[in-house]
């Protein structure tokens, strides 16, 4: 976990994805349990930083609460698509979201590169 927050940290990408390989890989943790224990992870942090922006005034809260209401339903509705879907199914997306995210994150990095 140190070694995500560590690559999160100086490469400013999210460490969600690398905590789950690590969970699901490393230390052997199914895979179920690692998504949505990275998902809690994540979570916590988010409503400590929520916290702060709020009180600071950064937050705008008429905007914020259909915004939460959204992600209550939806996390509500997914939690019930996990305890029915396939392990490998789920294996399979994941997988597949990281190629993807990746392959974006080269085409910025190669966009970006070639305009200075």
């Amino acid at each position: 976990m140190f070694g995500a927050g560590l690559l999160s940290g100086l490469l400013g990408i999210g460490s969600g994805a690398a905590k789950v390989l690590a969970m699901d890989q490393a230390m052997r943790i199914p895979f179920k349990v690692s998504t949505t224990t990275s998902n809690f992870m994540i979570g916590v942090t988010a409503a400590a930083s929520a916290g702060v922006y709020l009180n600071c005034g950064y937050i705008d809260p008429g905007l914020a609460m259909p915004v939460m209401l959204g992600v209550l339903l939806g996390s509500m509705l997914g939690a019930r698509v996990l305890v029915a879907a396939q392990t490998q199914l789920l294996r399979l997306c994941f997988s597949s979201l990281i190629v993807v995210r990746k392959r974006n994150k080269n085409s910025e990095f190669m966009l970006l590169r070639s305009s200075s």
